[in-house]
């Protein structure tokens, strides 16, 4: 039986759906890695280069609600067609970009286009796909989700560390054109839902709000929480986005369909995929930082490590979508949040004699409860919405998977840089003439006075704040511990197996 008869969507449609959104997940974070290189090629500081991560996450953010409303306003094939062609000129333009602020510019415009791929992406998939086979087509889909954020440090690490670094934006030029042509050919027409009034209201509440929310989550590790800059944001951003959510209650066209979290099935699946996204995240963000700045591997290092964990994920999303159609999301859920749980529980017990390869497994454990468990809550919660306002719903869902993925990173990020200072302001307030006689058992030479030599004095100090680093690490793991328990009785809501609906939404 060909792939198209058996479920509803021709493989080769599936493959240039995959392949859009594999490339803006990556270009998410592949450019991470790569913040030193482009600090010394643009002359340029830290603070001006992490726009260019920022930039991309603010944009995306900001713009991806409107996707439900192009979608039904113009066909969901014809945004999804224009957002690759923005998406690859944005990218030619970031790899011939001459200075920092030419190339935060041009990050704008590829996040426009990204914005618009990851929704777009989902409504087409359930729109052709079977409903019956619809967790295993979202669970293809989902490698990319899921296969992306961890592939991006592997490769942009070979190629800062190998080639030249604007290969990074480059690679998506040709890559992306041949995705053009196969969206054009294999994609069937969709059509437009009819002319609909834009809730210009809603657009501009809700793209001021969420910017203030991102950019006060992006810098808040940096310029700290209490800082009248990000207290600032955060009113702001709670104000419009207040405002935001009446505006959507009393208009008849709303941009972001809220009534939607009436359906109970949906609103468990969004809570636990956003829950489960902050733990995610965070995780992607913290451990590559211990890997590195704790153990001092490099960043190839780092993603060869990282490796087999997506590997692994991305193997169990069709495993996972094939079990949803027939057990439904419940017990594959309970597994895969079981596989979390014991490979974060491992995580918090992290420190500087674990070796490559038992940090390598204990990932990749966590990482196969995450293949085991995205795909079936986000599919749960699509399929109780009805067809004909699925677009708003999975603007609705990456939105909140935006904020979600934000709020991981920059919670998990403060965790770790709080209690890493606290650590070390603790060890050097006990820093006194008797321990440093103890210390004196490996190596350094203490006097009555204290350490008189400065290179041990420089040791020591390395190695309390090393002490330090790892506790700041052990406690934001235990935060992903606390979040992925608050996802999984989320996902205790969802219910048994429920057949996906055909009728309007009321």
């Amino acid at each position: 039986m060909k792939f198209k008869e058996h479920y509803g969507i021709s493989g080769l449609a599936m493959i240039s759906v995959i392949l859009g959104v594999f490339m803006a997940i990556l270009d998410s974070s592949v450019v991470n890695v790569a913040i030193p290189k482009m600090m010394s090629v643009y002359a340029t500081d830290q603070s001006t280069i992490e726009w260019v991560v920022t930039v991309y996450i603010l944009t995306e953010g900001m713009f991806t609600p409107v996707s439900g409303y192009l979608g039904d306003r113009f066909g969901d094939k014809r945004v999804y067609v224009y957002a690759l062609v923005i998406f690859v000129v944005g990218s030619g333009l970031c790899g011939a970009a001459w200075s920092a602020s030419a190339l935060i510019a041009f990050r704008v415009i590829q996040a426009l286009g990204g914005a618009l791929l990851l929704p777009i992406s989902m409504t087409i998939l359930f729109s052709l796909s079977k409903p019956e086979k619809r967790g295993m087509v979202m669970g293809l889909w989902g490698i990319a989700i899921m296969f992306a954020p961890a592939f991006g440090p592997t490769i942009s690490g070979y190629i800062v560390q190998n080639l030249n670094f604007r290969l990074i934006f480059y690679l998506n030029v040709p890559i992306g054109i041949i995705n053009i042509f196969m969206a054009q050919a294999y994609i069937p027409d969709m059509k437009a839902k009819g002319e609909s009034k834009f809730d210009l209201p809603g657009f501009v509440t809700c793209v001021i709000g969420f910017f203030c929310l991102l950019y006060g989550l992006s810098d808040a590790p940096t310029s700290g929480w209490a800082s009248l800059k990000i207290i600032s944001l955060f009113v702001t951003a709670a104000v419009f986005l207040a405002l935001f959510v009446v505006l959507e209650l009393t208009t008849d066209k709303p941009m972001v369909e809220l009534r939607l979290f009436k359906i109970p099935t949906f609103l468990a699946s969004t809570v636990a995929v956003s829950v489960m996204t902050i733990a995610m995240m965070g995780a992607f963000f913290v451990l590559p930082l211990f890997l590195q700045n704790g153990l001092g591997y490099s960043p190839l290092q780092t993603g060869l490590l990282t490796m087999p964990g997506a590997l692994v994920t991305g193997a169990l999303m069709p495993v996972s979508g094939a079990l949803f159609d027939k057990v439904g999301a419940r017990p594959v859920v309970i597994v895969g949040f079981a596989l979390m749980l014991v490979g974060s529980l491992l995580l918090v017990n992290l420190n500087l004699n674990w070796t490559f390869t038992a940090i390598m497994i204990v990932y990749a454990i966590r990482q196969a409860g995450m293949g085991l468990t995205m795909m079936p809550l986000s599919t749960a919660g699509m399929n109780a919405v009805p067809l004909s306002l699925v677009n708003p719903a999975s603007a609705l869902q990456s939105t909140l998977r935006n904020v979600a993925g934000s709020m991981g990173t920059a919670l998990l990020g403060t965790v770790m840089q709080t209690h890493s200072n606290l650590s070390f302001a603790t060890y050097m307030q006990h820093v006194n003439v008797q321990v440093l006689q103890r210390i004196s058992a490996y190596g350094l030479h203490p006097s009555v006075y204290g350490i008189t030599n400065q290179a041990d004095l420089l040791q020591l100090m390395s190695v309390l704040k090393q002490l330090a680093f790892q506790n700041g690490i052990r406690e934001a793991f235990i935060i992903a511990v606390i979040v992925t328990a608050i996802a999984f009785i989320a996902a205790l809501f969802i219910g048994k197996k429920q057949k996906p609906l055909a009728t309007n939404f009321k």
